[in-house]
């Protein structure tokens, strides 16, 4: 019990940080849609998730964390940071230099006007700078995270947040921002942060602990990450970019955006869990009574995540209140399927692993491809005649496929012993609640939240008493 209070420990302080981030990035959606109007809100939350796919050719988190644990020698792990940042900064170089002289042909998968068209190919050519002070930042965080430093890791996050806010909002207010200041007020906010924290650079930034035969190590284990960044990605942002297609309304492209952001307290959650259990994982997978300890993470991350579910769904209209009107309340048609999807992708991760732990990490591609292509094919035969809805079906699809296809290879090749009854119990809890408000949908959007919160209460105490009967029993 005592680990699973020291992983809980350290998720907490991981989600304060990502608390403070997201949220400020629920306090920019008013400022975006005040100030950009819904298409240029759209554009920059796509220009954005172009930054975030690219990111990941930059991430051998995967490598960075298996070779770190296990190799002890200080030597090599110095080594192992220093070659990995030098080939994020080669990698920088290459993606700033493309979306620069490509610019002109990547703007085609937004929303583009004949008024916005050259400010869209400057901030896409904006964009590329974003990456450098990104690499230090993220690189730093990683260091403090593989430290068990949760601490430091919540200080840099909040001031990327902090000053991004601060820049982006006086910027809209005051200076008449658009698309390509945006991107130039998030590169400045991230910067700053980079050099307060050139101290700790200096940690791997000595070129000649380089070393190639650590990198192709680092490149071997993590290139399947590449492809699962890339196509979880596809899962959570590719709806937008098919909607510029395929939808008949292209405000709905805004709907889509915001079902997104309103899932952010599940991304707190997940994002809390993933930073926190990899180096956690990793530091206990010897011990003797690991098994127990990665069921009880798992369940915990389930309940968790369900509860934070209903919560959203519950609240939908008063953060409409809070950050919108009531034009976006149809946004709640597709938030309790981003919202179940979200939860899946804790169970996806929790289940990928044992893939890592065995050094499969192929398998959890094959399963991760094939949510991605799903979500892909889903949205592209139904969104034109069903509207963003399919969205929400596609990722809840993808995320159900993606988990089952894990737990069932994790059985047969990866040695997982992850139980999932208790889980299922709290989903079906969950299904029943997102049952009623479909059920009830008309009424809600006719501003009757009766059932919706009645409901939600009702859920939330049924998990709240399953999940505590399930912890006794676990006990006794």
């Amino acid at each position: 019990m005592a680990k699973i209070k020291g992983f809980i420990g350290e998720t907490l302080i991981y989600g304060f940080a990502n608390v403070f981030s997201r949220v400020f990035a629920l306090v920019l959606i008013p400022f975006y849609m005040e100030y950009l109007g819904k298409t240029g809100y759209s554009n920059i939350v796509m220009i954005l998730g172009l930054f975030s796919v690219l990111s990941f050719v930059l991430a051998l988190n995967a490598g960075v964390f298996f070779y770190y644990y296990e190799w002890e020698k200080k030597k090599f792990q110095k080594m192992i940071f220093t070659s990995w940042f030098y080939y994020q900064v080669v990698c920088t170089l290459v993606i700033a230099a493309s979306l620069f002289f490509f610019a002109d042909s990547i703007k085609n998968i937004l929303i583009v006007t004949p008024e916005n068209e050259q400010e869209i190919t400057s901030a896409i050519s904006s964009t590329g700078l974003l990456f450098v002070p990104y690499l230090f930042n993220i690189t730093n965080i990683n260091f403090f995270r593989i430290e068990r430093k949760a601490k430091s890791v919540i200080v840099i996050v909040f001031l990327e947040a902090l000053f991004t806010m601060s820049f982006v909002v006086l910027g809209l207010k005051f200076y008449d921002f658009g698309l390509i200041e945006v991107v130039l007020a998030q590169v400045a906010a991230r910067a700053l942060v980079a050099v307060l924290y050139f101290k700790t650079t200096r940690n791997y930034i000595y070129w000649k602990n380089i070393s190639l035969k650590i990198l192709k190590r680092l490149l071997a284990f993590s290139w399947p990450y590449f492809l699962i960044s890339a196509f979880s990605w596809a899962q959570l942002t590719i709806d937008k970019f098919i909607g510029v297609r395929f939808l008949k309304d292209q405000d709905d492209i805004a709907l889509l955006a915001l079902a997104m952001q309103l899932a952010i307290p599940i991304t707190i959650l997940a994002d809390m869990i993933r930073m926190a259990i990899a180096p956690f994982i990793m530091s206990i997978k010897k011990d003797k009574d690991a098994e127990q300890t990665y069921q009880q993470v798992f369940d915990l991350s389930v309940f968790s995540g369900l509860v934070v579910l209903v919560g959203i769904v519950t609240g939908t209209p008063i953060l409409l209140g809070l950050i919108g009107d009531t034009e976006y309340l149809e946004v709640i048609k597709v938030i309790p399927l981003i919202a179940f999807a979200s939860v899946l992708s804790l169970v996806v991760n929790q289940f990928s692993i044992s893939f890592s732990l065995k050094k499969k990490n192929p398998f959890i591609l094959i399963a991760t491809v094939a949510g991605g292509i799903l979500v892909i094919l889903t949205n592209i035969l139904f969104m034109r005649e069903y509207g963003f809805i399919v969205s929400g079906f596609s990722q809840l699809i993808a995320s159900l496929a993606m988990a089952i296809i894990l737990y069932l290879l994790g059985r047969k090749i990866a040695d997982l012993k992850i139980r999932i009854g208790n889980s299922a119990l709290f989903m079906l809890i969950t299904a029943l609640f997102i049952g009623l408000v479909y059920f009830d949908i008309n009424s809600i959007l006719n501003g009757n939240y009766f059932c919706l919160i009645v409901g939600g209460c009702v859920a939330l105490l049924l998990l709240a008493f399953t999940y505590l009967m399930t912890l006794k029993k676990s006990k006794s």
